[in-house]
């Protein structure tokens, strides 16, 4: 199968977004509200970009890859969303061990009020393409968090987003490792027997 290009203008527009908030969050002005919603939406749109890409991949490993992918971004976003509402209503972060342990409250979208489309993966976009986005989405994830846990003055919010730059890390090096299988170079897992996920 030939890998055709893949240059989706749409994605990249919406993934500009997350580079600017990065890129601001230092700026004065910016509230924790506004940090984690901008976190979700960033979130939600990995997640579903991961499902979109399982449906392109021939290689049923790299399936199961994107669909993990997706169910970390899911919990992440449950996390996020617990202390959104937290934070909302005057509580205050929780620790990362009580977040996690949530159930979390019920979710909306928050990217019909940042006016974000959701982007779509042209059919014809070849899987080492897919792959490549997907490591750009982690990519700005981490520099997203980082940025955020850098401006971030309350502990439990630093612990927070640091997991989070661990997590997206961690789904870096997968996709990194798949990348690496599928151009026959650089050093790649065989079989996923573990998970890169951070405690």
């Amino acid at each position: 199968m030939t890998a055709a290009p893949f240059r989706d203008k749409q994605y990249i527009r919406a993934r500009s977004w997350v580079c600017k908030g990065a890129l601001t969050l230092t700026g004065k002005g910016r509230s924790a509200s506004e940090i984690l919603k901008d976190a979700i939406a960033m979130e939600e749109d990995g997640m579903a970009f991961f499902k979109r890409a399982s449906t392109m991949m021939t290689r049923k490993r790299s399936r199961d890859m994107f669909l993990s992918l997706a169910a970390q971004e899911d919990k992440h976003i449950a996390v996020l969303s617990h202390e959104l509402a937290r934070v909302e209503d005057g509580k205050g972060w929780d620790t990362l061990d009580k977040a996690r342990r949530s159930p979390g409250p019920a979710r909306h979208s928050v990217f019909s009020e940042r006016g974000i489309k959701r982007v779509k993966l042209e059919p014809g976009a070849g899987e080492l393409e897919v792959i490549d986005i997907g490591m750009d989405v982690e990519e700005r994830s981490i520099e997203y968090y980082r940025a955020a846990g850098q401006v971030a003055k309350a502990p439990n919010a630093r612990q927070v987003f640091n997991w989070l730059v661990g997590e997206e890390s961690g789904h870096l090096t997968i996709l990194r490792a798949e990348r690496d299988s599928r151009s026959g170079s650089g050093f790649y897992y065989d079989s996923m027997e573990f998970s890169l996920e951070t405690q």
